[in-house]
């Protein structure tokens, strides 16, 4: 259940395969994306967000923090990821996420259930999230990290 939330256009998510960082939430809106801490909650980073934007982002995460930190929110970054995706393609049991600084990571479907047991169909509908700092498979609601993948905080 990497969504948590869907409200006036944003979408309040978390990766899968975040480990070992304090509650926090990603959201996105159009090609814009941020993360916040939950407690306290503050700006960890945003990418083309208005300053409006992000104040309304604090708000609607403030009304809803209680909800993100039991819906199971428990995955540190100090700045931005800087590993980047610019596509994904599937082989045999695994994936392949191809980064703008030419590096291919290939990863084991077994690692994310949701991938595996998606159809083909299902998992070639991905896009970038932000700025290529995660990737988002709709028809399965599955959001994973370059970071993440790369065994670093995002």
């Amino acid at each position: 259940m990497p969504t948590l939330l869907r409200i006036e256009g944003f979408r309040f998510f978390f990766y899968s395969s975040e480990r070992q960082e304090p509650p926090h939430v990603h959201v996105e809106k159009g090609d814009g994306e941020a993360k916040l801490w939950l407690q306290p909650v503050e700006l960890v980073y945003s990418y083309r967000l208005t300053p409006a934007v992000l104040r309304r982002v604090r708000e609607l995460t403030f009304q809803h923090q209680a909800a993100f930190v039991s819906d199971g929110m428990n995955t540190s970054v100090l700045r931005p990821p800087q590993a980047r995706a610019q596509g994904v393609e599937f082989v045999p049991d695994a994936f392949v996420v191809h980064l703008e600084d030419g590096r291919s990571l290939t990863v084991p479907l077994e690692w994310f259930p949701r991938l595996r047991d998606a159809t083909p169909e299902q998992r070639n509908h991905w896009r970038l999230i932000g700025p290529g700092t995660g990737i988002h498979w709709t028809d399965i609601d599955e959001d994973i990290s370059v970071a993440g993948l790369l065994g670093l905080p995002d």
